[in-house]
Order: structure tokens, then sequence, then C-alpha cells
């Protein structure tokens, strides 16, 4: 190989290895943006639990209430 051929192989190694950086750093992105997404439906999540719990408890328990079918 020449000097000239390792220049070319040398760019192409630099230009794969920018492309592979960048698509990490976009991954790095979006998981970033997913982890706080979850972490905002899992905060909604537990709100939720709490509200249908504290409904379930204003309600009253009395078996005879049931509808027939059941």
């Amino acid at each position: 190989m020449n000097t000239s051929q390792i220049n070319q192989r040398i760019d192409e190694l630099e230009f794969k290895l920018q492309f592979q950086e960048d698509t990490i750093d976009s991954l790095n992105q979006v998981l970033i943006s997913q982890q706080k997404d979850m972490l905002l439906m899992k905060e909604k999540f537990v709100m939720l639990g709490k509200q249908l719990d504290s409904y379930r408890q204003q309600q009253p328990t009395n078996d005879s209430d049931r509808p027939p079918h059941y």
C-alpha cells in the first residue's frame, strides 16, 4: 500500500467513526427522552392507583347491591 491508499483508508475510518459517534449520541438522546417519559408515566400510574384506592374506600361494600348476574 502506498501513502495515498493509507490516507484514504484513514479518512474512511474517520468518517465511519464520526457516523457511529453521531448515531450513538442520537440513540442516547432518544433513550434519555424515553426514560423521562417512563418516569412520568410511572408517577401518573401511582397517582391513579391512589385515586382508585380512595374511590374504592368511599364506596359501600354491601354484597347485596350486586346485580343478579353475579
